[in-house]
C-alpha cells in the first residue's frame, strides 16, 4: 500500500513538475515573441510612413521642376521626368515589397528558426533596395544639376548634402532595428531549443 501511494505521489509531482516546465516555456515564448513584434511593428510603422509619403514626391519635383525652370535641350527635360517616375516608383514599390516581407515574419504562426530565415530575406532584400534606390538617386540628382541654372544648382547641392545625411541616419536606424530584430530570434531559437533538449529530460 505504501508503495502503491509513494508511485501515485511520484506521478503527481511528475505531472506538476512538467506542468511547470511547459508554463516557463510558455512564458518565455510570449516574452521573446514580444520582442520581436516590438521590431517588427517598428520596422512596419516606418514603412507605412514612407508608402503613404512616398506618392507626394512625384508632384513636389515638377512643382520644383515648374518654378525654377529648365536649361537644357527637350530630350534632357524628357529624361530628367522620366527618371523622376522611375525613382518615385521604385521606392515606393520597394517599400511595399518591405512591407510584405515583414508581414511574412510571424512569430504566432512560425518557429522561431523559421522567422529568423525570414528576417535574413528581409534584410537582403532591403539592401539591395536601398543600393538601386541610390544609384536611382544619384542619375537623377546629376540630371538636375545638369538641367537647371546655376542658381537652381546651388540649392540642389545643399539638398544633396542635407538628403545624404538624413538618409545615412536612415539607413543606420533600420540596420540596427533589423540587427536587433535577428539577435531577438536568435535568442528567442536558442531559448527554445535549450527548453526542448531539458524537457525530454524531464
Amino acid at each position: 500500500m505504501e508503495l502503491e501511494e509513494l508511485k501515485n505521489k511520484w506521478r503527481q509531482l511528475d505531472k506538476h513538475v512538467k506542468a511547470q516546465d511547459e508554463k516557463i516555456r510558455e512564458l518565455t515564448d510570449q516574452v521573446m515573441s514580444g520582442k520581436v513584434r516590438t521590431k517588427l511593428n517598428t520596422l512596419l510603422r516606418h514603412c507605412r510612413i514612407s508608402v503613404v509619403v512616398i506618392p507626394f514626391l512625384l508632384p513636389l519635383f515638377v512643382m520644383c521642376y515648374n518654378f525654377v525652370g529648365f536649361d537644357c535641350p527637350e530630350w534632357h527635360r524628357i529624361f530628367l521626368y522620366v527618371v523622376s517616375v522611375v525613382f518615385v516608383l521604385f521606392v515606393f514599390i520597394r517599400e511595399l515589397w518591405f512591407i510584405y516581407d515583414l508581414k511574412q515574419i510571424n512569430v504566432s504562426r512560425d518557429s522561431a528558426l523559421v522567422a529568423l530565415n525570414n528576417t535574413v530575406r528581409f534584410r537582403k532584400h532591403y539592401q539591395w533596395g536601398v543600393l538601386v534606390a541610390m544609384i536611382l538617386a544619384v542619375v537623377l540628382l546629376a540630371s538636375m544639376l545638369s538641367a537647371f541654372n546655376s542658381v537652381f544648382q546651388v540649392g540642389c547641392i545643399v539638398g544633396i548634402v542635407v538628403g545624404g545625411i538624413v538618409g545615412f541616419r536612415l539607413y543606420r536606424y533600420y540596420k540596427k532595428t533589423i540587427d536587433e530584430l535577428e539577435t531577438a530570434l536568435r535568442e528567442w531559437s536558442d531559448v527554445a531549443a535549450i527548453t526542448f533538449v531539458a524537457l525530454m529530460f524531464v
